[in-house]
């Protein structure tokens, strides 16, 4: 029989869904800014504006800040849930996971399903034959961005002294 759901029960998942939101804004940013990613991401949906977009990648990136909380916040992880930096460690291998299946699985899956044979790249600073590694680097960056501020905020919103100490 399962336990009721206790006030920390859920002070833990609104955590993860602040954090996943805070850390889905900060990757976007990166994605928006450097490749101009939003009108595509919205194209996932049928809608390729920019705002359409940021709809859909914050959406995604609350629901992946919930799926933080259901993947660590198990007893297996009490060492690394007790301070700021075990909880950055689970944002950051959280990220890296989420960067795997999306841009490994998800989003080929997508753009074949759309009748696509490529991912829409759009122009990047260098073009050309550097210009992949150019873009897998990017979206690295902005997912080592999002495990962060995911780790970060919440740890703040969780830990006893707010993540300070």
């Amino acid at each position: 029989m399962s336990q009721p759901p206790t006030a920390a029960t859920g002070q833990r998942w609104r955590a993860g869904a602040i954090g996943g939101l805070a850390a889905g804004a900060a990757m976007g940013v990166v994605l928006h800014a450097v490749l101009g990613l939003m009108p595509t991401i919205g194209g996932l949906v049928g809608v390729r504006t920019t705002l359409a977009g940021w709809a859909v990648h914050l959406f995604n990136s609350t629901l992946f800040g919930l799926l933080f909380v259901a993947l660590f916040d198990r007893p297996f992880f009490d060492d690394l849930r007790a301070d700021v930096g075990g909880w950055l460690s689970l944002g950051v291998v959280h990220s890296a996971l989420l960067g795997t299946i999306t841009g490994g699985l998800l989003l080929p899956t997508a753009i074949a399903l759309g009748g696509a044979t490529s991912l829409p790249i759009p122009t990047l600073p260098v073009p050309g034959i550097t210009a992949s590694f150019e873009f897998g680097a990017i979206i690295a960056v902005a997912h080592l961005i999002y495990g962060l501020v995911l780790g970060r905020v919440f740890a703040a919103l969780t830990l006893a002294d707010g993540g300070t100490g």
